[in-house]
């Protein structure tokens, strides 16, 4: 086999291996979403609800999770930090917290480990019902009503391109590099 011809073999290669490795790789840039919101984005409840639900198309990470539930003057009324049951991350809120329009800011670490973020609105007519020190039950949720279809909360795509592909390409680029070398010092050899 001639110099040239292992260099045409090798580029073939590397071009096969990095085209099945970028190929592969858009599944993977792909990140959860918001499926719904419990109260509804810009939706006007009877009181402020006791926690806030925001359920995702993937179990979220609790770590690096948040939820801010702040009204009209600023004041972050959470409770705690975010509870996560399967696909819904959960943040209960402080008893006592005024009527008016509520801002819920979140920002939650999808299943592949990519911090997404972004925020919706509801307007409460009456204050928090809840009370300071009232009992918390436990167990089993279960609801006689069916639930009505919430509309997609889509969060903002602020995907880049993942560290893994870059370090893959510097990796690749390398390789090519050395490959021309040690073919380059063949040719030399063979004149």
């Amino acid at each position: 086999m001639t110099p040239q011809k292992l260099v045409q073999r090798t580029f073939a290669a590397l071009f096969a291996v990095l085209l099945l490795l970028l190929g592969s790789s858009t599944a993977a840039l792909a990140h959860d979403a918001v499926t719904g919101t419990t109260p509804a984005n810009g939706s006007t409840v009877d009181a402020v609800p006791a926690k806030i639900e925001i359920t995702m198309s993937n179990t979220p990470a609790v770590i690096g999770s948040q939820i801010m539930v702040v009204d009209s003057s600023g004041t972050d009324w959470s409770l705690g930090g975010v509870d996560v049951l399967d696909t819904v991350a959960t943040q209960n809120v402080r008893p006592g917290a005024p009527a008016g329009k509520f801002t819920v800011k979140w920002r939650l670490v999808s299943s592949d480990s990519h911090p997404i973020e972004g925020e919706f609105t509801f307007t409460a007519t009456s204050a928090s019902t809840a009370t300071a020190g009232a009992a918390v039950g436990a167990g089993p949720v279960v609801s006689v009503q069916a639930q009505p279809e919430t509309t997609p909360e889509t969060a903002p795509d602020e995907s880049a391109v993942p560290w893994s592909v870059i370090g893959l390409g510097v990796v690749l680029v390398g390789l090519v590099i050395a490959l021309l070398v040690v073919a380059r010092r063949r040719l030399g050899k063979d004149s």
